[in-house]
């Protein structure tokens, strides 16, 4: 059968043919005029006139005389009658306008769908207030009082609005509609055409179809729709509810059109895919398939339910695809220069609210924000007049300041850099809504003298990024009349919510040719349209049908008891596209994401399901597949193993790492994983490094164990009182800020979580030195001989049946005499249990990463036995969160004591453990049990994401 905008050109010229200037044709979109301004001038014979054309919200604004006026202009009244009402009480603009949105969307329904507003409010104010009744005769708090008052007041805020929009001659899009439904009759008379054609609605609101029903009964209207009896004939087929009544209510003899397209023969690929990114790469190769089949991709379309895929989707389309169309449009948030000015704006807002927390008048700026704005491919572009501009952010990281002065960032930079000649090209002397406006327009200007100047030595003609500019340079213009126009635009922050809105609602569109070739469209775009091949992606339930509700003040029963449109309403709407799409169409693939997200999202829709379980039995002919791209593992599989030969490369690493020396850490690393030892110590991957914003374990522990040295080192070789601890308590508090000062330089330790671990550490080292004083009233005698000293000592071992020498090192936090045995003690800030120091056998202490703390104290106790033979020993830890329990000591395997004969069987495994690192046929092997892999930095390079973590 001809698609319907084909069929229903062909019926409109034999009906009017000679008189087709006296019709216009009104269509759920202006895309589908494109098509019969096409089909018409194939068939007319003659010069003529052709129609009017209009997209339906055209025609209301043609038909009622007012100008829609845009959504940030109908915010901004909605804020001063706001204000009106409120007094006092406003809130601030920035506040508001989310509000000010849901009013909007609220107001426009209740006009759309012609509601009784005064019943509809006073309704929704007594409901509200019966919710906030108390049984118990409690009066209502301030808080419940003000929010009834705004529930009582929104019918003020939606007849204030229409006051003000008809003094202008102004209407937004369900006012228009509602000025027009009960004023049709008026309206109709001043209609400069003889006939109206309405064709492929299916929703209508009870505005339109009191718009639609006058004309018809009036005979000044035809009504066609685009149905098919596969959903139109079955009563409990949602894709067909609305159709069905609109059969009986509206069509007067036969209805047209319903055919029958399902009867035809279809061939419906459904094809799961995990990712997004899967989807878009395999359209790709349906696209070089279907071009290898079909020469060309005409009457072929690629429709995206997630408009969020539209750029990876074109990168993804093969080039001989030839010329395609895009008709969705790209929005302008969507673009890098958006990221670049919100940045900026960011960073102000924060150097603004962070002003705030500080004594230090001078404004600092976030070093985050900073990295961000640096980082950005449009600021390097601008800014790249030095090789080592390109590390300004590894500096911003490495000078692990959490705020930055200009003057410290403009430190940073090259001498040529703009910016460090003229800093108020991103830090204007005053910050607010008028200067931030002034610094986007220069820097959008300094970009577009960029591109253009390199265009003249490139091949690029930079046309995508002109495109950028010029839109925000418009979008800028907008934003200066709002400022001129709107005195409340006042901080950074209102400016901000108004940028992101506007980007939101302006598109950069793709120019194509929309009557050949690839099309590449949203769901609603497709409307009226047909084509032969028919590429869907993310046919998901929560993306089609979405499972999203916009926000409301006007609860779901109460939109019910008034007949407002609920989510169930939408769901049936787009029922409707999925199946008008499919009717017409010959090959149909379906792909959707098998990848689960949170609570076992991302399941395929229930469209798919429907179709597999009830099109097949309306008809045989046509043809389903489901097939998975990439199928999930079978219970109990896993990915391959991962393993790195020890080839020259890696053993000249190896070599390299010995000459340093093995530190127990490094051990420890091995002992847990063999692949984690190769990434971490010899190919040297760390994590990115951020400057800290708060005090981390690994900074508290430093600045414990420094001020312990700190403290102590002067007392060391000689015996310890306990008036000594009582004197270092009263130089403690000092000595912590030194250390904090020196691992978190501009960091603020006066207020937040910063404060409670400087106070932690505090509370930490006065428990210990109490302690410390404790244990010498108990007639202990306590020398400290060693602190935060490095110990080393060597091994022969087997290398390619050669002997080498290994180098051993390690750093002893403590080393003190009690009762004339020498004791190797290391300083923890966390728990210790004893289990974790009682390995009962070698295997736990050489093999087990649980005993990864007694192997480290076995380790310090071999290296200091090497330099003092004799010496009795002890080994133990002194946990900082629990120092009365003493230190916690170590218990070797086997129960033995620290001796000679215990070290040299720890040499013969540490022998052994050598050997194997060294041996060149075993390779670097990932750990056999994934427990530990839960915490590791490396899990995500070895596909143990999830690993020990559970799943729902």
């Amino acid at each position: 059968m001809p698609a319907f905008l084909e069929k229903l050109t062909k019926h409109i010229y034999s009906q009017y043919q000679g008189r087709l200037g006296d019709i216009c044709i009104v269509l759920p979109n202006r895309r589908a005029a494109l098509f019969i301004k096409k089909q018409l001038g194939e068939i007319l014979e003659s010069t003529s006139f052709l129609p009017g054309f209009y997209a339906i919200e055209d025609f209301v604004t043609e038909l009622s005389g007012q100008i829609l006026a845009d959504q940030l202009s109908l915010q901004f009244t909605l804020f001063e009658i706001h204000q009106k009402i409120e007094g006092e009480q406003a809130r601030k603009i920035e506040e508001f306008l989310p509000y000010a949105s849901w009013m909007l969307s609220d107001f426009n329904e209740i006009d759309m769908y012609l509601v009784d507003d005064q019943q509809l409010f006073n309704h929704l104010g007594d409901t509200k207030e019966m919710s906030l009744w108390n049984p118990d005769g409690r009066p209502l708090n301030d808080f419940e009082k003000r929010y009834l008052a705004f529930i009582r007041s929104i019918g003020k805020y939606y007849n204030g609005l229409r006051e003000s929009l008809n003094k202008d001659e102004q209407a937004y899009q369900g006012m228009a509609f509602r000025n027009l439904a009960e004023n049709i009759g008026a309206a109709a008379k001043k209609m400069k055409w003889h006939k109206v054609i309405f064709a492929g609605f299916n929703a209508l609101t009870p505005a339109e179809e009191s718009i639609i029903r006058y004309l018809l009964n009036e005979e000044h209207a035809e009504i066609y729709w685009d149905a098919d009896k596969y959903y139109t004939g079955q009563t409990g087929q949602e894709a067909g509810e609305f159709l069905r009544g609109y059969f009986k209510n509206l069509n007067r003899g036969a209805v047209l059109w319903e055919e029958d397209n399902f009867k035809q023969e279809k061939n419906i690929e459904i094809i799961g895919i995990p990712k997004n990114a899967g989807q878009v790469k395999y359209t790709g190769e349906i696209l070089k398939q279907l071009i290898k089949e079909k020469t060309n991709l005409d009457n072929t379309a690629v429709v995206l339910p997630d408009e969020g895929l539209l750029i990876p989707l074109l990168n993804s389309i093969p080039g001989e695809a030839g010329n395609f169309n895009v008709t969705m449009g790209l929005s302008l948030t969507e673009t890098p220069l958006f990221t670049l000015l919100d940045s900026i704006l960011s960073m102000h807002i924060s150097a603004g609210r962070f002003a705030g927390l500080k004594a230090d008048p001078k404004k600092l700026y976030y070093s985050k924000d900073l990295i961000r704005i640096f980082n950005h491919p449009w600021f390097l572009m601008l800014g790249n007049t030095d090789k080592d501009d390109a590390d300004i952010s590894t500096r911003i990281r490495n000078s692990n300041q959490v705020f930055q002065s200009i003057e410290k960032i403009t430190s940073y930079l090259g001498e040529q850099h703009p910016l460090r000649k003229n800093p108020d090209l991103l830090f204007p002397a005053s910050e607010n809504p008028a200067s931030l406006m002034e610094l986007f327009t220069v820097l959008i200007d300094s970009l577009k003298s960029l591109l253009i100047s390199k265009r003249k030595d490139s091949k690029n003609d930079y046309a995508i990024e002109l495109e950028y500019l010029f839109r925000f340079r418009s979008l800028l213009k907008r934003l200066q009349d709002l400022l001129d126009r709107y005195g409340s635009i006042k901080t950074l922050k209102t400016l901000q919510l108004i940028f992101r809105q506007l980007a939101a609602q302006q598109h950069i569109p793709f120019y194509g040719e929309p009557l050949q070739g690839l099309q590449v469209m949203g769901v609603l775009e497709t409307r009226t349209l047909d084509f032969d091949t028919l590429i869907m992606l993310s046919v998901n339930e929560g993306t089609l049908p979405s499972g999203g509700t916009h926000n409301s003040f006007i609860p779901h029963d109460i939109k019910k008891s008034f007949k407002l449109p609920t989510y169930q309403h939408n769901n049936k709407v787009f029922a409707y596209h999925f199946y008008r799409l499919l009717q017409r169409a010959k090959d149909i693939y379906l792909l959707y994401n098998t990848e689960s997200g949170q609570l076992g999202g991302e399941e395929k829709s229930r469209f798919i399901t429907q179709l597999m379980n009830e099109v097949q039995q309306y008809s045989p002919g046509i043809r389903i597949r489901e097939r998975f791209l990439s199928m999930p593992p079978a219970p109990g599989s896993k990915d391959a193993d991962i393993e790195i030969a020890k080839d020259e490369h890696v053993m000249r690493l190896l070599i390299k790492e010995a000459q340093k020396g093995f530190h127990p850490s490094s051990l420890g690393l091995y002992i847990n994983c063999p692949l984690q030892f190769y990434l971490s110590r010899l190919l040297k991957i760390r994590e990115t490094e951020e400057a800290d914003e708060t005090v981390d374990s690994r900074v508290l522990g430093i600045v414990i164990h420094e001020t312990l040295k700190k403290l102590l080192y002067s007392h060391t070789n000689k015996p310890l009182d306990s008036h000594i601890f009582h004197d270092l308590k009263k130089h403690l508090d000092a000595e912590i800020d030194l250390q904090f000062q020196k691992e978190m330089l501009d960091g603020d330790l006066t207020h937040g979580k910063n404060l409670l671990i400087r106070s932690v550490a505090g509370k930490m080292l006065r428990q210990l030195f109490d302690k410390e004083t404790t244990w010498l009233r108990d007639g202990d005698e306590l020398m400290l001989k060693d602190l935060e000293e490095r110990y080393s000592s060597s091994l022969e071992i087997q290398i390619n049946g050669n002997t080498e020498q290994l180098i051993f090192a390690g750093t002893i936090d403590r080393v003190d005499q009690k009762r004339g045995i020498a004791r190797i003690l290391d300083y923890k800030t966390g728990f210790v249990s004893e289990k974790q120091l009682n390995p009962k056998t070698w295997e736990n202490l050489i093999e087990n990463p649980e005993y990864s703390k007694a192997f480290q104290l076995i380790m310090y106790s071999w290296l200091y036995h090497k330099t003092n033979p004799a010496e009795a020993l002890q080994a133990g830890i002194i946990s900082l969160r629990a120092p009365g329990k003493g230190p916690v000591l170590l218990k070797p395997p086997e129960d033995r004591d620290l001796n000679p004969e215990l070290f040299m069987t720890f040499e013969h495994k540490l022998q052994e453990m050598m050997e194997e690192i060294f041996n060149p046929s075993i390779p670097f092997s990932q750990a056999k049990d994934e427990s530990r892999c839960k915490y590791c930095s490396y899990k995500e390079i070895c596909n143990r994401v999830n690993a020990n973590e559970s799943t729902y």
